[in-house]
């Protein structure tokens, strides 16, 4: 079959994000004997002409779209993609009557309410590289209904999310069949994955949804033949797009292992918990060409962490900081403020442990995006925050009774005196403005990393940049 593959991702910031889950579906559905075409809108000045012109000069006879995220989880200046996501749809339908069917990490998270509102054929829920040549093969008679994670507009899900025991047994992904010039021009970064699934526990977290909790390990050895892969195309910088690289430990050394084997000459950076980021793990990431490592700390407060599921203390955090700094990593911590239990001196307690340990750049995020099937949700709805009909299509957030009318204030009023801070919902620190002025002095790779050059440079206005 003709199949035209489409990534409707326009997101720039806080920088571009090459597709990796089209890429691996590309692979997947080539092997399957399919013959296809890939289409990414993120550059594309106008989506109508793109769209005509892929359809008009490829016939497909399916469509399919990856949906990586469906909003920008960020508090008070939310983004639905939801509403362009459909007048893709839209526009598809107007040059071709081939089925729509949907698939990726973001319409996982709630497939059948996405499903109806983008008036698609059908998705897959889950991961999709066996699944959708399966569904493919099924057009041509009677759709099976043993397709594990497939659903169809007004049916139920089937026995999803579609979910690969061996990660192996796929191809590598497809970046020929995609144009990932304009994204490294533009300072973005490559992607790979050494597993999927994750085991931990975070209230709030949709990666046990979209991946299962089963960790499930790719070689090495083909994790640096595809970084080697990208580096021959012109990639100098990739992200490890792993919910947490560190874990288990054995695995993440084989990894830099692999690197330093294959003369790796690739940059790269990635999530990692901090507890248990041992001295040996972040000296054989730093030799394996590491260069920055973003913890996900969410707060710095024993009481917050607790509640929100994160099996760490302050003073691993502290720890983590310390290795990985030693090593000679730049450091990055995440945080979400106004989440349950937040007050404004547990607010305190964050804000003076990231002055004490002082990291490269700190990523606040004001409360947290509630999506269903999390405890956070179900905790929502305990606490008469939500009710059981909240439509979750669009942005709903949590924040904790005693901080959500100050937490705002007391963000900005922090950041303006750290000019390290980034807040995604308040738009300081991250701008498309502040990435161009990053990119024009030759910074490659996390913006986060560089964002004491502009400080030494003397670019900050009043702590936050301009």
């Amino acid at each position: 079959m003709r199949v035209l593959l489409i990534s409707p991702n326009i997101e720039m910031l806080p920088d571009p994000v090459a597709p990796l889950g089209l890429a691996f579906l590309s692979s997947a559905l080539k092997s399957a004997g399919h013959e296809v075409r890939c289409l990414d809108l993120c550059f594309e000045e106008n989506m109508e002409e793109a769209l005509e012109k892929a359809i008009g000069g490829f016939s497909p006879q399916v469509i399919g779209l990856s949906l990586r995220n469906i909003d920008n989880v960020a508090y008070p200046e939310s983004v639905s993609y939801l509403p362009f996501f459909k007048k893709v749809i839209q526009r598809c339908r107007l040059f071709s009557p081939a089925p729509v069917f949907l698939g990726g990490s973001g319409f996982t998270l709630m497939p059948g309410a996405i499903l109806n509102f983008l008036e698609a054929d059908g998705g897959i829920a889950g991961e999709g590289e066996e699944a959708f040549p399966r569904i493919l093969n099924g057009l041509a008679g009677s759709l099976s209904s043993s397709v594990t994670g497939f659903i169809s507009r007004g049916g139920k899900d089937l026995a999803g999310p579609a979910c690969i025991q061996d990660l192996d047994r796929l191809p590598p992904p497809d970046w020929n069949a995609l144009d990932l010039k304009n994204y490294f021009a533009k300072g973005g970064m490559g992607n790979l994955q050494t597993k999927r699934g994750c085991p931990f526990s975070c209230i709030y977290c949709t990666y046990p949804l979209i991946e299962g909790k089963a960790v499930r390990l790719r070689s090495p050895r083909r994790v640096a033949e595809e970084g080697e892969a990208l580096f021959r195309q012109g990639v100098k910088n990739v992200f490890i797009v792993d919910n947490i690289f560190n874990f288990p430990e054995d695995h993440a050394r084989a990894v830099c292992r692999a690197f330093k084997e294959k003369g790796s000459s690739l940059e790269w950076s990635c999530y990692a918990h901090p507890a248990s980021f041992s001295r040996p793990l972040a000296e054989d990431m730093k030799r394996a060409g590491c260069t920055g490592v973003e913890f996900g700390t969410d707060s710095g407060s024993p009481q917050v962490l607790a509640r929100l599921g994160k099996h760490f203390t302050p003073d691993e955090i502290r720890q983590a900081t310390r290795v990985a700094r030693e090593a000679g990593l730049e450091v990055c911590h995440s945080l979400s403020l106004g989440g349950p239990g937040e007050t404004e001196e547990t607010m305190e307690e964050t804000f003076r442990l990231m002055e004490e340990i002082s990291p490269t750049a700190v990523v606040a995020m004001v409360g947290l995006r509630i999506f269903p099937g999390t405890v956070l949700a179900r905790q929502a709805e305990a606490e008469g925050l939500v009710d059981p009909e909240t439509d979750f299509l669009k942005p709903v957030f949590y924040l904790a009774p005693a901080v959500k009318d100050r937490v705002v204030e007391v963000a900005r009023r922090w950041a303006a005196h750290h000019p390290n801070w980034i807040l995604p919902g308040l738009s300081i620190n991250v701008s498309l403005r502040l990435q161009s002025k990053l990119r024009k002095i030759g910074v490659k790779g996390p913006l986060w990393e560089h964002m004491k050059i502009m400080r030494d440079r003397g670019k900050a206005r009043g702590g936050i940049l301009a």
